[in-house]
């Protein structure tokens, strides 16, 4: 039997970033704790995350990049990890087990592993995308709000060339 998981984050494309920003900055009061930018072998694009956290401590992540042009959700071409409901276990033999789980119950899975870090995506009856990775701590315990908020100030002004 697998591990429990929890709920860590929830990911979604963003069209608009400056209206994501403002939307969940200013109308939902959510703090931007996180983002990184850097380059996806499995989109084949450069990319920026940012996270949001909801006063109640949720996060909320949203993905811009180049190649982004819809539409979705329901898009073939959109990268598994990008539409998705994050569950946290503790450790990669956590992520082992659900992956011979989900291999038992004959669900149908996308693992990723970069050599630092597996993970599967899968979708439920819904069409709902699932990752299932592992960390020690919540995504939650690396929040660096004005790390955050310069990276994604960045990102805007290379978007903007």
């Amino acid at each position: 039997m697998p591990a429990p998981v929890s709920v860590d984050h929830l990911a979604f494309p963003a069209r608009d970033l400056a209206a994501t920003d403002d939307f969940y900055s200013r109308v939902l009061k959510a703090t931007l704790v996180h983002a990184e930018s850097g380059y996806s072998p499995s989109w084949k694009s450069d990319y920026l995350l940012i996270t949001f956290a909801l006063p109640d401590g949720t996060r909320l992540s949203f993905y811009d990049w180049p190649a982004d042009n819809g539409p979705y959700p329901d898009d073939r071409e959109m990268p598994h990890d990008v539409f998705h409901i994050g569950l946290r276990c503790n450790s990669g033999q956590d992520v082992i087990a659900w992956q011979n789980h989900l291999f038992q119950h004959r669900v149908v899975y996308h693992n990723e592993d970069d050599g630092r870090s597996r993970r599967l995506f899968i979708r439920d009856p819904n069409g709902i995308r699932f990752e299932i990775f592992a960390a020690e701590k919540a995504k939650s315990s690396h929040d660096h709000q004005d790390e955050a908020r310069a990276i994604y100030e960045e990102w805007q002004k290379i978007a903007a060339r």
